[in-house]
C-alpha cells in the first residue's frame, strides 16, 4: 500500500505531540516554569522539524537548515505566537498553569508539525514514503 510522507509525518506527530505535553508537565514550577516552557518547547520544534525533514528524505542543511527552520515557524504565524503567550501567562498561575500548559504545549507542537509538514510538502509535494 502505496503512503505519502505527509501521511507519516502526521501519524508521528501525534507522539511528538507528547513532547509539548511534557513540556508543559515539566514545567509547572510557578513562575520559573513559564520561561522552561518556552525554551522546552523551542528545542521540541526543533526536533520536529528534524524529524519531518527525515521523513521527507530531505537533507535539513541542503534544504535551508536554519531556514527552513525559520520558514516553518513563519507559516505557524500569529498562531504560535498567541499559543506562547498564552503558555507564559498560564505558567504564572500556579494551579492553573498546571492544567492548561500540557494542553497548550501539545496544540502549540500540533500546529508548529502541521506548518513544517505543509512547508515540506510544497517542496516534494505527493511524495511516497520510504522507511529507511
Amino acid at each position: 500500500m502505496t503512503k505519502y510522507c505527509r501521511d507519516q509525518a502526521r501519524e508521528e506527530l501525534w507522539l511528538m505531540m507528547g513532547g509539548g505535553l511534557l513540556t508543559g508537565v515539566g514545567s509547572s514550577v510557578p513562575f520559573v516554569g513559564a520561561f522552561l516552557f518556552q525554551g522546552g518547547l523551542t528545542v521540541v520544534q526543533a526536533i520536529i522539524v528534524t524529524r519531518i525533514a527525515k521523513i521527507y528524505n530531505v537533507n535539513i542543511v541542503a534544504a535551508g537548515g536554519a531556514g527552513a527552520l525559520a520558514a516553518a515557524i513563519m507559516a505557524m504565524g500569529g498562531g504560535q505566537f498567541f499559543c506562547r503567550i498564552g503558555g507564559r501567562i498560564a505558567g504564572f498561575v500556579p494551579i492553573v498553569g498546571q492544567f492548561v500548559q500540557p494542553a497548550i504545549g501539545a496544540a502549540a507542537v500540533k500546529g508548529f508539525g502541521e506548518a513544517a509538514i505543509i512547508y515540506f510538502e510544497k517542496m516534494h509535494p505527493n511524495k511516497i514514503y520510504n522507511p529507511k
